[in-house]
This record gives structure tokens, C-alpha cells and sequence, in this order.
């Protein structure tokens, strides 16, 4: 439970940004949920001593000690210690060796009438749905410490119904077999306080290198104030200082401190130093996609990843070299790098500029519009349904709807090849294709390279409006690279001197891509003469750029020989750059790391490598019928009325061309009717 922030001017509220019609759907619901729980509580008093269901399912030890990740020792390529994650757990306390004023800390902000309920409080309901009433959104919780300690140590943190109910029974069961005092010792031997550590006295000696019971009030305080969203606070001091204060001002509320006694606290900080190493988004990465838990928890793991050190020294150099030149002229605050080879073996990875200023990973972690980045897809699946590279396309203005797609400059070429259209990033190429194919074809194309993010099927999709992640786009690209289909990222390569049976996760590269090399002269012509020309090489290179709306973000994914690069460029608050655009930041720091990493990696090779070691081997995709009509020629013979053919066009001062029609709307000839897409 948390306190209100009416009088506490440090923590700014919403109220009057939401309309009366905004405030009553919370409201309704809070209300709603609030009569169904007081219910609920009344009907478990008197049925609950009729059966003891919780301990047929659970045992009251499990209580005591937190279900803690083993501490993870994860080693380069190369065998060296790189960082150390998780491990973090001390024996339980005794609530004896509790600070008396971390206790009152404690049940200030999270349960003031802990001594007075019976395991859920409806007071603290009501009052909770009144505040979130009047706020017009959820502000505060009705959790008691006792159904925080049932959830820790039964229950999954899935917000559902069913969930909610079970953490009631379970702590009406655990106030009836346990103490208050030993339910207060349980949870803060349990409850997660950041930085890997799990109960207090593994954080008092993590944060402040002390016992239990030296903690001063304002490191009584400092610990308190985590247990509402540790990783998230400590990676934002602003917001941990603001809820520190909203502790104290909690105490003052219910007489534990007074005005004065506040006044003369000073704001602890940790006295450990965050040491982040070199990789430590990498890291992060690792132990987030690696189950460390079961066994033993003093025993620690040992894992060799594909991380590379010195390649992750060159990408850190390459986004702060180009960022504290052009970064606050472009009002650009924050890059994401990752670096891997074409079978998905993750080497390098740059969550952002500072990881010292917050541990947010925007390479695995920001969902971020890819803008033209996306159009790779667009292009697969009009490949896969015939389109040929010698095909032309009229560059016209056009709408859809309410819809009017423009290209970057505001400008129109006319009649353009394939190739030109992708290599200068023509919008309305793209949307014809996308719409020819239809928008179903395009996702099923991004999901077969990889992409798992939500995606709309709307017009907008052809020019990356859903939003990804760097690391599954960088991926995309790699199987563009390999010629087989997904890659998946990976950077685990033995546990404990025992290799794994297969690296490479199950079922990546397990189908062949068929229409691999027309895209990669796609890819080529953008670097050479396209969009990104800024990300030239001394060697053969493969890539696309990518720019949101508003310049909010910035792309260029590519690759040569057989590394894989990805950079984004961005904001963290979604606001505009200054003209920053895929060809201009993200191109320079992909050149500059490119230029650097080949001459320094021995395992860099000019041209792709050769995918092995994939379960199976890759397997040429069936395409169906429709696939293979779209873009079919007149010559073909048999041609449905249904189908879409490639005509030629009115004759014209210019030679003639062949082109693709694409609006899917068809007149009694079986041909598609560009008038009802393109407005003149």
C-alpha cells in the first residue's frame, strides 16, 4: 500500500489532466473490484476455518527463504571473466536486529493498519479506491505486507482475477498459522531489493556494507523506499530521492517522525559505487534469458558467452565519439548498438550511452518504429510473390482512405525501377507493394525473419510504423546475410566447461531463403548509391536505413563479410531530433565501428560465413499459388481472372517499361485499376 501525494510537493500528480468522462471508468472499476473483495473477505472469515486449502498445496517454510537466482560468472569467447549477476541472498532475519525506525518506515508506506487486519485489509481498500477516484488512475494499492509475502513465495506475478483471490486465501491461511512478528521477519528476509539482492540483510550489506542493525533512519529509509520498484528506482536517482521523501513524509503522517526530526535527514546513498564493467547490458541480456535458478544457491554458475571485449570496447568508443560530437546540435541524447555473426552468436551489445545513468536496455528492452528499416519485409514478400528487380513502378502521389503516404523530400520521380525505389527509400513504392501483396503477407514475412513484436495489419505498416526491437531486427537483417531463415540471437556457449548440445537455438536458420541474393543487391545499391552512403566501405556492404516519423528515431541495420551491425538513434522521451535520419548518425557510427572491428576482429572474414550447425538442414520455403501470380507477365499462360499481371503502360515520350499494378482493386479485365489508389 502507498500513501497519498496531495501534500507533498516533490511528487507531481495528474489530477486535472483527465476529463470527469476519464475519471469514471477507474473510478467504476476500483469500486467495482473494491465491493467484490470486501465480499470476498467477509465470505473467507467465516468458511476459511472449515478447510485449511493453502496447506494441502503449500508448505510455511517456504516462507522463509527467497527463490533467488545462483550468481552467474559469465566469461568472453575467450575464457575471461567479464561480470558477476544475481547471487545476492543472506540467512533470514530475526525481527530482534530490526531497526525499530525501519520497521515504522515500512508499515508507513506499506501497510499502516498491519496490526489490525487479518491478513487483507478492506479499510485500506476503500480508502485506496477513494484516492484512485479522486487521482482518476490507480495511485494507490490495497496489498497488505501479508498478501505481498503470500505472492513472493507462491504466486506468479500475473495480474489476474483468479491470482488476486488465491494471494487473499493464502494470506487469511498464513495469519492464522504465523505471527505479525513473524510474518514482517518473512517478508524482509524475501522481499527483492535491486541490484540482485533478496531480503534485507544481503541488501544492508550490498547498499551499505552494515549490519542489520547498524542501518541509520535514513538507510532504513533508502531500503524501504526500493521495495516498490527496485530496478526501476535505481536506475533513476530522481525518482528514488522523490520516493524517499514520500517514506519520510508517510512517517511524519503517522507520527513516527516529526518535522523537525525530517529536516535534519539527509537523502542516504549507497556507499558501494555502482562498478558497471564493460558488456554490462550484455550482461544483463545473458542473465535475463538464462534460467539460474534450482540447485544450490551458494553455488555459483560459470558461463562462457560469445562476447567479444574488444569489439565491445570499439562500438561503447564508436556511439560516444559520434554522439559528443553531433549529439546535442542534433538533440540526439541516446544510441543502442548490437554486433553479431550471420548464425545469430551475439559478440557486442551497447544498451546505451551511459549505462552509470541507468541500466534500461534499448537494444533488447525500447520497442522503437523502425520507419524504412522495415520496408525489407515489404520487399520479401513482393519477392517471394514474383516481383522481379527489372520491374518498374510509378512514383506517384496516392492516398488510401483518410490516408496520403509521402515520400521523404515531398517529391515524385515517376516511373523508378526496383531497385531505385528501395535503394532512395520511395514510400510510395513501398505502399503499392505492401498493398499488392496485402498486409498479412508482409507480417508473415517479418515474422518468418524473426520479428516477434506486436505488428498492425494497416497501410502504414510498409513504412515500419509498429513498432521492434534493435536486437530481433539486427537479427532479421543477419538472416538476409546467411540466406536462411529465422536467426535467432544467442550468446551462450558452454556452462560449466560442458558445451551445450547445440549453441544455436532450436529451429534458427531451419529454412532457406530463396529471394536471398535479389535482396542483397537491394542492400547494396542503398549503401552504394542510396540513402546510405554515408556507411561505405572498403569492401562490398549490405544495409538499410530507417527514420520514424518527426525524426523521433533513427535506423541503419547492415552488414559485411560476416558481421552484422545494428545502431539506433534516439530519445528515450519519443521526442523529435534535429533532421537526424537513418543515412546521417546511425550510418556514421556503423561506419565508424565497421572500419575499426574489421581490422581488429581475426575471426572477421570479407564474406559472409557459410551457416552450419543449424538442427536440420535448411529447408526451401512452398510458396502457394497466389504468392506466385501477383506479379505474374502476360505471357504466362492461363492467367486467372483474378490475377494480377504485369502490363505495360499508355505509350509515353519515354521508352516503354514494364510495370507492377498494386491496388488489389479490379476492373471486369482481371487487371487492377491504379486510378482508385493514385490521386494526381
Amino acid at each position: 500500500m502507498t500513501v497519498s501525494t496531495k501534500n507533498l510537493s516533490l511528487h507531481p500528480t495528474r489530477v486535472g489532466l483527465h476529463s470527469e468522462t476519464d475519471k469514471t471508468k477507474p473510478a467504476l472499476l476500483s469500486f467495482l473490484l473494491t465491493g467484490l473483495v470486501i465480499i470476498s473477505s467477509i465470505a473467507l472469515i467465516f468458511f476459511l476455518p472449515l478447510f485449511d486449502g493453502p496447506a494441502n498445496r503449500y508448505s510455511i517454510d517456504k516462507t522463509l527463504q527467497p527463490d533467488t537466482s545462483r550468481k552467474l560468472i559469465l566469461l568472453t569467447s575467450g575464457g575471461e571473466s567479464f561480470a558477476e549477476r544475481g547471487g545476492c541472498v543472506e540467512r533470514p532475519v530475526s525481527l530482534d536486529e530490526v531497526p525499530q525506525h525501519l520497521i515504522n518506515a515500512l508499515l508507513s508506506i506499506e501497510d499502516r493498519r498491519f496490526y489490525h487486519h487479518f491478513g487483507i485489509d478492506p479499510v485500506g481498500i476503500v480508502r485506496a479506491a477513494a484516492v484512485n477516484h479522486e487521482a482518476g488512475r490507480i495511485v494507490q494499492g490495497g496489498s497488505t505486507i501479508t498478501q505481498q509475502l503470500a505472492k513472493l513465495a507462491y504466486l506468479s506475478r500475473a495480474k489476474t482475477l483468479k491470482r488476486k483471490l488465491d494471494e487473499a486465501i493464502i494470506a487469511i491461511w498464513l495469519e492464522r498459522h504465523l505471527s505479525k512478528n513473524q510474518i514482517l521477519e518473512r517478508y524482509l528476509s524475501r522481499a527483492y531489493f535491486g541490484d540482485g539482492c533478496y531480503g534485507l540483510r544481503a541488501a544492508a550489506k550490498n547498499y551499505f556494507e552494515k549490519n542489520v542493525s547498524d542501518l541509520t533512519v535514513a538507510e532504513s529509509v533508502y531500503l524501504v523506499s526500493l521495495l516498490k520498484s527496485p530496478s526501476t528506482l535505481r536506475a533513476n536517482p530522481d525518482k528514488l530521492h522523490r520516493r524517499q521523501k514520500l517514506v519520510l513524509r508517510a512517517m511524519v503522517n503517522e507520527n513516527y517522525l516529526d518535522e523537525t526530526e525530517v529536516s535534519n535527514i539527509v537523502l542516504a546513498t549507497p556507499v558501494k559505487t555502482q562498478d558497471f564493467e564493460p558488456g554490462a547490458a550484455y550482461a544483463d541480456w545473458i542473465e535475463a534469458n538464462y534460467d539460474a535458478t534450482g540447485g544450490n544457491p551458494t553455488d555459483p554458475i560459470r558461463i562462457r558467452t560469445s562476447f567479444n571485449p574488444e569489439l565491445q570496447a570499439i562500438a561503447e568508443k564508436s556511439v560516444s565519439r559520434v554522439l559528443d560530437k553531433y549529439g546535442k546540435k542534433r538533440k540526439s541524447t541516446e544510441a543502442a548498438l548490437v554486433a553479431m555473426r550471420t548464425d545469430g552468436r551475439v559478440l557486442a551489445m551497447v544498451g546505451g550511452r551511459d549505462y552509470r545513468a541507468g541500466q534500461f536496455n534499448r537494444a533488447t528492452q525500447a520497442l522503437r518504429q523502425p520507419g524504412s528499416a522495415f520496408k525489407l519485409f515489404v520487399y520479401l514478400a513482393a519477392l517471394r510473390a514474383g516481383l522481379e528487380l527489372d520491374m518498374k513502378f510509378p512514383d506517384k502521389p496516392m492516398t488510401i482512405g483518410d490516408w496520403r503516404p509521402e515520400n521523404y523530400n515531398k517529391k515524385y520521380r515517376g516511373w523508378v525501377s526496383v531497385q531505385k525505389a528501395f535503394a532512395s527509400s520511395i514510400n510510395t513504392v513501398a505502399v503499392h507493394l505492401s498493398e499488392t501483396v496485402g498486409h498479412d503477407e508482409v507480417i508473415r514475412a517479418a515474422r518468418d525473419l524473426g520479428i516477434s513484436s506486436p505488428l498492425k495489419s494497416v497501410p502504414s505498416i510498409a513504412l515500419g510504423t509498429s513498432e521492434v526491437t534493435l536486437l530481433e531486427l539486427t537479427a532479421a537483417y543477419a538472416a538476409i546475410a546467411a540466406e536462411v531463415y529465422p536467426i535467432k540471437p544467442w550468446g551462450i556457449m558452454t556452462r560449466d566447461g560442458v558445451k551445450r548440445h547445440t549453441n544455436i537455438p532450436v529451429g534458427s536458420g531451419e529454412w532457406k531463403l530463396e529471394v536471398g541474393e535479389p535482396l542483397k543487391q537491394l542492400l547494396a545499391a542503398t549503401v552504394r548509391y542510396g540513402t546510405a552512403r554515408a556507411a561505405r566501405l572498403p569492401l562490398r556492404s549490405f544495409g538499410k536505413t530507417g527514420t520514424s516519423q518527426d525524426y523521433r528515431d533513427a535506423w541503419f541495420i547492415g552488414f559485411a563479410g560476416n558481421l552484422i551491425v545494428g545502431v539506433w538513434v534516439g530519445n528515450d522521451d519519443n521526442s523529435s531530433m534535429e533532421r537526424v535520419t537513418g543515412g546521417s548518425l546511425p550510418a556514421r557510427i556503423w561506419r565508424d565501428f565497421m572500419n575499426k572491428a574489421r581490422r581488429t576482429d581475426p575471426l572477421f572474414r570479407s564474406r559472409p560465413d557459410k551457416v552450419k550447425g543449424f538442427p536440420g538442414k535448411a529447408k526451401p520455403m512452398q510458396l502457394t499459388r497466389t504468392e506466385t501470380d501477383i506479379f505474374d507477365t502476360v505471357t504466362k499462360p492461363q492467367v486467372k481472372p483474378t490475377a494480377i499481371t504485369r502490363v505495360k503502360p499508355k505509350p509515353k515520350p519515354k521508352p516503354k517499361v514494364n510495370y507492377s499494378t498494386g491496388s488489389g482493386v479490379f476492373g471486369p479485365d482481371g487487371k487492377a485499376n491504379w486510378e482508385q489508389l493514385i490521386v494526381n
